[in-house]
């Protein structure tokens, strides 16, 4: 099995369009993935197994206006038959 960490950018939705159970609190929507995808200040990771979408990390940027700005990890997801094995690490090193 191929497993493959990547950064999502704007026009990446058809590679969240085959997720495994458990990934997302919901369904994808291609049309709010496409307008976080294209906002400033938002980021997503993705673990992909053979093309399918076994995890998520989803991050923004987090700004003050009297501290330096943060990284603020939002969630993470990663389908029960990929669980411990080191997948959300993987993410959220590619996050950082």
């Amino acid at each position: 099995m191929k497993m493959e960490i990547r950064r999502l950018l704007p026009g990446d939705d058809a590679l969240v369009m085959r997720v495994a159970e458990d990934v997302f609190d919901e369904p994808v929507r291609p049309d709010r993935l496409a307008a976080y995808l294209a906002s400033s200040g938002h980021f997503m990771i993705v673990a992909l197994a053979d093309g399918i979408v076994v995890g998520q990390c989803a991050a923004v940027i987090h700004r003050h206006p009297d501290k330096v700005s943060e990284l603020y990890i939002d969630e993470v997801g990663v389908a029960p038959a990929f669980q411990r094995q080191g997948i959300a690490t993987k993410m959220l090193d590619a996050m950082f």
